[in-house]
């Protein structure tokens, strides 16, 4: 570990000069000492990112959509009747195609909390600026331009002054050479709160895209009207996220895109005895601006003090140091370990208030996000595909939503992250090892490969999976795309982390038919046809891994896969209540041979599953042979659902078949469109909903939630919980989870393949909970490997072949085979004796 001594007490005495600093109760920031860069600085939050920056000293705005917004985050209006005073000068850069309003807002907030995030990117308040149609307006009011007026450059003044309990607000607007202009007047009916912000091209019924874009300068905020509030601040360290596995520690800082010329080195420090010490640094990476640090031989049971320091030019241009800091928890080896399921992050409910507070306070151990952070059209404002640097800036922006929202969880709770096809601005993804898209298939949801270039696709892989276990096999795809899946260890579970997308074979290879060739709108005359050999599904390199991976038990009692979507087709109907869809080729149910290839694999290994992706939570058995033979896969809800989707057989006639015995309606036995046999235990269907006006009651309908799994690595067994958006884990309701949750299953049900035969009892004297690995001496191949609870076990087989077993301790290398073992069609009719000595086995 490097120790850098002199930059620490540097580090800290700077911060504790900056951090004892007054506050400013009435603020200018002239931006004229800030290098040239995207972000505008801590105090303040832009939206589309890219579209704003800070250039030869002012902020510029060269926006194409509506409402492109300036927040200021660290000063708010509040509800007391006191004066205030704001200013801020503007030009025109662009005139663009169409008339247009930019200026400011007053007391901007959210209809459903008052939260800074939400008012950033769903408040409304008080309108006043310039049209350059020639006139001014302050709210309503409304008064013509001078004919010459000169937009080139102006100021607006904005004061409050009390009377008789209100405070009327008038607008002066001075023109480039300080002459007044226009006086507008306008008294509130309640009283001005919230925040300020700057607005590019103002939505209003006649504003259009491609509007005026102006530059914003010397913004100053005065009086007691001004609460400050440094906690709102964003940035230059928005979040970390950090991982925690066979002793091994990774985290990553991400921060916002900073100028070329700023500094690119973050610290990583650890509190010890009471002394804050360097131990890495590490070198911001200049697209994902995201720096990742890697400690080995971690003393996993020792709790850890952590901060992350960077040397940054602040909002007023002053040389200062940040710090973010965190915990790095002790791992949970002495109870269960409670894991948070989270997938899809539609940005309508943002910054998803309700579901944050629950989840914190259900107290995880660690957090999966299986994909879909960011959304297309997150944050108002539509993806930019080109140029490539656009595309990053652009994607970073809708990304940095994520990390605002749950920083504040992840900051001390291991987190893995896993992209999916959205984060990668594909509404399906078909990775196809890495291949480009065809040009003419960019922009559709059918086609095979990448739209977005590999520097763009890397970004999204390092800022999302820089901070997991080291991949198992880092040799890139395709075009030098790098990959992620990898293995984690954690609280005595092994977590297998794949990609169901990145090998995944495009419909178009197989599909001839009108319209969209990913979905199956009727039966087909030959199923066989959208089966040819050759498909992949999670290619060959991830089923290698998952091979290796369900043999390697050391330190381990339980297996979990981690993947993207359920690998079936469990959805009936898409997008709208009353939208029927035979068979969805972008579910994990097609192309079945590689799907039934990986289920084969996984259940060796008596595998449990999480996913996400399909907005309608779900427990589900697979069946390969036969209904239930296989594992058991939770489909998380979604955090806030966009496209809705529903399972309803019943409503289609369709025969129930082995309904489980809370008879819940659509659940049972039921065969996919891809011949995929599945037992839906539960589903968590949206109601038929109408848009409404409040974000989370939406949210609620439309069956947005949580997961919560917890592994009982004493008792191997496996809860499943699945919490709905406006819960309140508190108080436990008949409303507060999806029917049919919670369930407990046992980890040995993942295995549910019927027996045959039986090979001789195991019956162990001294330590308990082997691994006991089954091998058909027929095939030469593992029928299953896993650690048994406890010191008896009976082996099941299905076959009458003759068996291998070998039984033992991969922590201490200790094995004991067995070989020729003939299975009995009854159980328990004979057995074998296993006796632990202090170096071997007997």
């Amino acid at each position: 570990m490097k120790k850098i001594i002199s930059a620490v007490w540097i580090t800290i005495a700077l911060f504790s000069i900056i951090s004892c600093k007054p506050a400013k109760t009435n603020v200018t920031w002239d931006f004229n000492k800030i290098p040239d860069r995207i972000w505008a600085g801590e105090d303040f939050w832009t939206v589309p990112l890219e579209d704003w920056g800070i250039k030869n000293g002012r902020i510029d705005c060269n926006s194409l959509i509506q409402n492109a917004t300036f927040s200021v985050l660290s000063y708010q209006m509040t509800e007391k009747v006191t004066p205030f005073f704001i200013s801020v000068e503007m030009g025109l850069i662009k005139k663009g195609e169409t008339d247009g309003s930019s200026g400011l807002a007053i007391g901007v907030e959210a209809s459903e909390e008052k939260d800074i995030r939400s008012a950033v990117y769903f408040g409304k308040g008080l309108n006043i600026g310039v049209n350059t149609a020639g006139y001014a307006f302050l709210g309503q009011q409304i008064a013509d331009l001078p004919k010459d007026f000169d937009f080139s450059k102006f100021r607006i003044e904005l004061s409050g002054k009390p009377e008789s309990g209100v405070t009327p607000i008038q607008m002066n607007l001075f023109d480039g050479k300080g002459a007044l202009v226009v006086t507008l007047s306008h008294t509130p009916e309640k009283p001005i709160n919230g925040i300020v912000q700057l607005i590019n091209n103002i939505r209003n019924s006649k504003s259009r895209n491609n509007g005026p874009s102006f530059w914003f300068d010397n913004l100053t905020l005065k009086g007691g009207k001004f609460e400050i509030h440094p906690e709102n601040k964003f940035g230059p360290i928005l979040w970390t996220m950090f991982t925690l596995s066979k002793n091994t520690l990774k985290i990553t800082a991400q921060l916002p895109p900073i100028g070329k010329t700023e500094n690119d080195k973050v610290e990583l420090q650890l509190k010890k005895e009471n002394t804050w010490q360097t131990v890495s640094e590490s070198k911001l990476d200049p697209d994902a601006m995201c720096a990742t640090f890697k400690l080995s031989k971690w003393d996993t049971q020792s709790k850890s003090d952590y901060r992350v320091i960077y040397k940054y030019i602040n909002a007023f241009g002053e040389q200062a140091f940040a710090e973010y800091s965190g915990i790095i928890p002790k791992e949970p080896l002495d109870r269960p370990l409670k894991v948070g399921a989270l997938t899809c992050q539609f940005g309508s409910a943002f910054p998803y208030s309700p579901l944050v507070k629950n989840l914190k306070i259900s107290n995880p151990d660690l957090l999966y996000f299986s994909g879909d952070q960011i959304y297309e059209g997150n944050g108002g404002y539509p993806i930019k595909r080109t140029p490539e640097q656009t595309a990053i800036v652009n994607y970073l922006g809708k990304y940095y939503m994520f990390g605002w929202a749950f920083g504040d969880l992840m900051r001390s709770v291991p987190t893995i992250v896993t992209p999916d096809d959205h984060d990668v601005f594909q509404g399906n993804l078909w990775g196809e090892e890495g291949r480009v898209m065809d040009q003419d298939g960019i922009g559709s949801d059918d086609h095979g490969g990448f739209a977005q270039t590999k520097s763009m696709v890397n970004v999204v892989n390092r800022t999302q999976c820089a901070h997991l276990p080291d991949p198992y096999n880092p040799e890139p795809i395709a075009q030098g795309i790098n990959v992620w899946y990898t293995t984690l260890n954690y609280g005595r579970v092994s977590f297998a982390i794949v990609s169901d997308r990145i090998y995944k074979s495009g419909p178009d290879q197989v599909t001839n038919w009108e319209g969209r060739k990913d979905h199956v709108k009727a039966p087909l005359k030959d199923p066989s046809s959208i089966e040819p050999s050759g498909l992949e599904f999670l290619g060959k390199r991830q089923e290698d891994f998952l091979n290796k991976w369900i043999h390697d038990w050391r330190d381990v009692d339980m297996k979990v896969l981690l993947s993207q979507t359920l690998f079936a087709n469990v959805a009936t109907h898409h997008g709208q209540f009353n939208a029927y869809l035979y068979g969805d080729m972008d579910s994990g149910g097609w192309p079945k041979r590689g799907r039934d290839r990986a289920l084969k694999i996984i259940r060796k290994g008596y595998v449990f599953q999480i996913a996400g992706d399909q907005h309608v939570p779900s427990i589900v058995q697979y069946g390969l042979d036969k209904y239930s033979d296989a594992g058991w896969c939770y489909v998380t809800p979604a955090i806030s659902v966009g496209y809705s989707r529903w399972f309803r057989p019943d409503e289609l006639g369709i025969q129930v078949i082995n309904r489980p015995s809370h008879n819940l309606p659509n659940t049972g036995d039921y065969q996919d469109a891809f011949g995929n046999l599945n037992y839906v235990y539960a589903i968590g269907n949206p109601d038929n909903f109408k848009i409404q006006e409040n974000r989370f009651d939406l949210a609620q309908v439309k069956a947005s939630g949580f997961g919560m799994v917890i592994f009982d690595t004493d008792q191997r067994t496996i809860q499943m919980e699945a919490w709905r958006f406006l819960a309140d884990v508190t108080k436990p309701s008949a409303n507060g989870q999806f029917s049919g949750w919670p369930l407990t299953i046992s980890q040995f049900d993942n295995y549910g393949r019927e027996a045959v035969a039986w090979l001789p009892t195991l019956k162990i004297t001294g330590e308990p909970n082997p691994v006991v690995e089954v091998i058909n001496l027929t095939t030469h191949e593992t029928e299953y490997i896993v650690r048994i609870k406890g010191n008896v076990f009976s082996p099941k087989v299905f076959s009458n072949d003759i068996f291998t077993i070998r039984l033992g301790y991969p922590e201490k290398e200790k094995w004991k085979t067995f070989e020729n073992l003939k299975p009995n069609p009854i159980k328990n009719r004979s057995q074998i004796t296993v006796e632990i000595l202090p170096n071997n086995l007997k």
